[in-house]
């Protein structure tokens, strides 16, 4: 099973994740489609860990409660370090997304890929994470899903 630091990594990669123009679309647009992106990645490496997870993991499409906490992450990261250092991570982001694979994600290289704005530390970008609930709010999207319980048991 991925250690508890991969889980909080991979649970910020998710915050942000997939290749989209990004002219086209807010931050948080952008934020939503990688974020689903590297939710669907992180359930297929969870599944690849404990195949009982499979038909358990929450669905990865963001519902109004994740929607609500990550803008909260981004005003974060924004007030903190800059639009234009956001937008780079976001950038950092949608390439990585483009040769992301369940084998990156296990590896940690994907969140060696991406750096956080500047100005934003490792547990500054934890502490914003617990703040805005995201963390709770993944907690249980898991309870409700039933994974949560299927690693438990694990």
């Amino acid at each position: 099973m991925m250690s508890p630091r991969a889980l909080t990594l991979a649970a910020m990669a998710a915050t942000f994740l997939v290749p989209l123009p990004a002219a086209a679309q807010s931050r948080l647009e952008r934020m939503e489609e990688l974020s689903e992106q590297a939710s669907a990645l992180m359930n297929e490496a969870m599944i690849a860990q404990v195949p009982a997870l499979a038909g358990r993991m929450p669905d990865p499409a963001w519902d109004e409660r994740m929607r609500v906490a990550h803008a909260c992450v981004l005003e974060g990261y924004v007030e903190a370090s800059g639009e234009a250092a956001v937008d780079e991570m976001l950038d950092q982001m949608e390439t990585m997304m483009e040769t992301a694979t369940v084998e990156t994600l296990m590896s940690g290289e994907m969140s060696e890929t991406v750096q956080l704005p500047d100005g934003i530390g490792e547990d500054q970008a934890q502490r914003l994470m617990e703040s805005c609930g995201v963390m709770e709010v993944i907690m249980a999207r898991m309870v409700e899903s039933g994974a949560m319980q299927v690693m438990m048991n694990q």
